[in-house]
């Protein structure tokens, strides 16, 4: 499903949906304009995973952290949006995709409603990924908790909140 455009609006890609507190639409705005004010609005991350489950991280300006991520175009689902992503950034038109749920807005995530999900992906992308090791790091799920309780310093704030939230262990 593409985004369904705002009537009017000149570049639905570059504006994002301010969003209440129950994470429902309040007006359409510039996505610089959300950013620099701190608006709620809609996120979406996704963690990689190969078949045997190891999770493939990015290191991010704040540390380790999701694959990959996104904020959501006014008009579109979140569902479409990470769908879209997965195919941009990873060549991938399916992947068993799978929601791990959502964190509402806080610090940590930037203000936003972050929609986290996790695609399962073949050995062979994630490995070709995880070679570059300077950008990357293919963890299990042992190796991913102990990354945060003994050096969550590393991780990025969003993973250290998703991890401890219990949201990436379902």
């Amino acid at each position: 499903m593409k985004a369904i455009p705002y009537r009017g609006l000149k570049n639905p890609a570059q504006s994002l949906e301010v969003v209440d507190c129950n994470n429902i639409p309040l007006c359409v705005m510039a996505k610089e304009d959300v950013l620099r004010q701190h608006l709620p609005h809609r996120t979406i991350v996704l963690l990689v995973r190969d078949r045997t489950g190891r999770s493939l991280l990015t290191l991010s300006e704040q540390g380790w952290s999701f694959s990959s991520y996104g904020h959501v175009p006014a008009g579109m689902a979140c569902e479409s949006c990470v769908q879209e992503l997965l195919l941009q950034e990873w060549g991938q038109e399916s992947g068993r995709l799978a929601c791990l749920g959502l964190m509402p807005p806080s610090e940590e995530n930037g203000q936003t409603f972050l929609h986290l999900y996790t695609a399962c992906l073949s050995r062979s992308i994630v490995t070709s990924r995880a070679a570059a090791r300077d950008r990357h790091l293919l963890v299990d799920q042992d190796e991913l908790q102990g990354l945060e309780a003994h050096f969550g310093d590393l991780l990025s704030p969003i993973m250290r909140a998703a991890i401890g939230g219990g949201y990436l262990f379902r």
